[in-house]
């Protein structure tokens, strides 16, 4: 189950670059993790789209 966290909206320009670069660091470990599945993943949302666009037609 995925925790929601709730901050502030304001926040200082050095606190939001903080925040950027720990989203970045996240992003680029779960690339390096799960890259290819990932885009495995992504290769069939888009299979999955063009089959019910062409359904459609």
């Amino acid at each position: 189950m995925m925790k929601i966290m709730q901050t502030t909206q304001y926040l200082s320009a050095e606190d939001a670059e903080s925040i950027i670069q720990f989203l970045d660091d996240i992003r680029a470990m779960l690339v390096a993790s799960y890259g290819e599945e990932i885009r495995q993943y992504h290769r069939s949302r888009l299979q999955l789209e063009v089959n019910e666009e062409q359904k459609d037609e």
